[in-house]
């Protein structure tokens, strides 16, 4: 397969390819810089998002009281249906056009987020939130984007700026969500996000033009249904084997449906003439181990902002008013046959005979504000500084070398948070290390699909990487679930002449799960560093897509 891949590179013209992409060799650096700047604000739409959104899920959380657990499917959607999509998107990008499925996407988000702005509904949020996972297209069809469009040498460049984005999710988000969320709804923060893309929409049709590139073929309608239908399954279960069961028959039907639907895919690409991806590019290993590390990695990014959103807002040890206003008194004013009301001035009154299972001298008792001026801002900045430096260094050194280096960076700030998670200064030091690998991790990673695949197959090869990143992101957030839910933190009232009573408290969670999951991340950490030190590809300095 390599020698295919080489007599195939050797076969094309070294600029073109197949044909003229409308790339803008010989425009104004004002121009340049101008569409540059324009597709990077949709690449920053993702990461905007899950800044502002996922943060303030306890908030929302209190608006559909009923649904309980359920409400992490406002999250878990949003992974199911973007990985899902992303290599459909990234395919018909590939045949009909970059900018137009850009487009498509945006006005998805566009009413995505304007459903749940104005929704009461849980249902309608949900599809809201469905509407906005469209937006991981972005992601892909960004890259292909910026290959296409971008003078050679400033692709490597492009790709790590549109990767960790102009400072909108950076700086901005962790600001803004915490002022939006502390001071108003948190449908002000679903309105932001409507009218943040209803101003980016009219830039990308005045100011960024459509590749030229086309693939002449029919979209594979049935391998696009196959692998959609087999990533969602999988993501389903994977998302809910913590709260439904691993093994229960009705969860892990949705595993064997997906395995099953994978196969079929796998089988139909060999056999039709126009495959909707060509199975030898997907498998070879330039491609398969940068998936690979985008699985390992993303395992860190989800678990990371999970832990750390967590300890920042869990209320301090020393402060029993939410535990003892909360359901918890209630439940035990209950138990002695009081109204809920007597609850808390009961448990007030007998704070000598409450114990507690842990401490809890890791908790800040942070606001959404005070989290993201503590620590979140400096992590992000460091992370958009990383980026395109980067992507600079790898049209000299390579991107294998600088892959490697940014995960082991990465594995030593996840050592960095099981030593130092217990304050919030050695939370801003081990998130700073953290966003500088952040930013190396996620310039590296398209850059290196970017030189491994030919052009034509840009826009799906790019929406498999996401499928990694999602598929990492979703089991990152099932260990971290099940060592969450095996270190439940508990209350015990013991009173003299009473019945002893145990009760969890919601949200809130021993110190050693923290520890626990930061020590399970150092080794997801390592792998993926020994498998970006020994992986073959990258080795040569990036050319921003040259060889194909």
């Amino acid at each position: 397969m390599a020698e295919t891949l080489e007599k195939s590179a050797a076969a094309q013209p070294p600029e073109s390819g197949s044909g003229d992409t409308g790339r803008l060799e010989g425009a104004s650096m004002g121009r340049i810089i101008a569409v540059l700047a324009t597709i990077v604000l949709f690449s920053e739409v993702v990461p905007l998002q899950y800044a502002m959104i996922s943060t303030a899920t306890p908030n929302i959380a209190k608006s559909f009281p009923s649904v309980g657990e359920n409400i992490a499917w406002m999250t878990i959607i949003i992974s199911l249906v973007g990985g899902a999509i992303s290599p459909l998107f990234g395919k018909m990008a590939d045949l009909w056009g970059k900018k137009k499925m850009l487009l498509g996407c945006s006005v998805s988000f566009l009413i995505g987020s304007l459903i749940c702005a104005l929704t009461d509904s849980w249902a309608f949020f949900l599809v809201g939130r469905g509407l906005q996972a469209v937006a991981f297209a972005m992601t892909a069809i960004v890259f292909s984007l910026i290959r296409d469009l971008m003078p050679r040498k400033f692709v490597p460049v492009a790709i790590g700026v549109s990767a960790t984005g102009l400072g909108m999710s950076a700086a901005l988000a962790p600001i803004l969500g915490g002022v939006l969320t502390d001071h108003y709804s948190w449908r002000s923060l679903f309105w932001f996000l409507f009218i943040f893309m209803l101003v980016l929409i009219p830039a990308l049709i005045v100011l960024v033009p459509e590749s030229k590139l086309r693939v002449k073929q029919k979209l594979d309608a049935v391998g696009s249904l196959l692998l959609g239908g087999a990533v969602a399954l999988l993501l389903v279960y994977i998302s809910n084997g913590e709260t439904w069961g691993w093994t229960k028959a009705t969860c892990i039907a949705y595993a064997i449906g997906g395995v099953l639907m994978l196969v079929a895919f796998a089988f139909w690409e060999k056999t039709v003439d126009e495959p909707f991806m060509d199975l030898k590019i997907l498998t070879h290993p330039r491609v398969l181990v940068v998936i690979a590390i985008a699985f390992l990695a993303n395992i860190i990014v989800g678990v990371q902002t999970y832990a750390t959103t967590y300890i920042a807002q869990t209320p301090k040890g020393d402060d029993l008013r939410p535990i003892l206003e909360g359901p918890v008194g209630q439940g035990v004013a209950q138990a002695q046959g009081l109204p809920n009301e007597a609850g808390p001035q009961m448990l007030a009154q007998m704070k000598q005979f409450i114990s507690f299972n842990d401490p809890l001298e890791y908790s800040l008792g942070f606001s959404l504000l005070a989290m993201a001026l503590h620590f979140m801002i400096w992590q992000s900045l460091l992370s958009m500084v990383a980026g395109p430096i980067t992507g600079g260094m790898a049209k000299r050194y390579g991107l294998r070398i600088l892959l490697a280096a940014g995960m082991g960076i990465m594995t030593v700030s996840m050592l960095m948070y099981v030593f130092m998670h217990g304050s919030w200064v050695g939370l801003l030091i081990a998130g700073m290390v953290y966003g500088v690998a952040f930013g190396m991790y996620y310039a590296a990673a398209p850059n290196l699909m970017i030189e491994a695949v030919p052009q034509e197959q840009q826009g799906v090869s790019a929406g498999m990487l996401v499928v990694g990143q999602a598929f990492g992101a979703a089991v990152g957030t099932a260990i971290a679930s099940a060592i969450l839910s095996a270190n439940k933190f508990t209350m015990t009232v013991a009173v003299p002449g009473m019945p002893k009573k145990e009760s969890e408290i919601p949200q809130v969670y021993t110190d050693n799960a923290y520890t626990t999951g930061f020590w399970m991340l150092v080794g997801v950490g390592a792998l993926a560093t020994v498998l970006a030190i020994f992986m073959k590809h990258g080795r040569k300095p990036a050319t921003g897509g040259l060889l194909h």
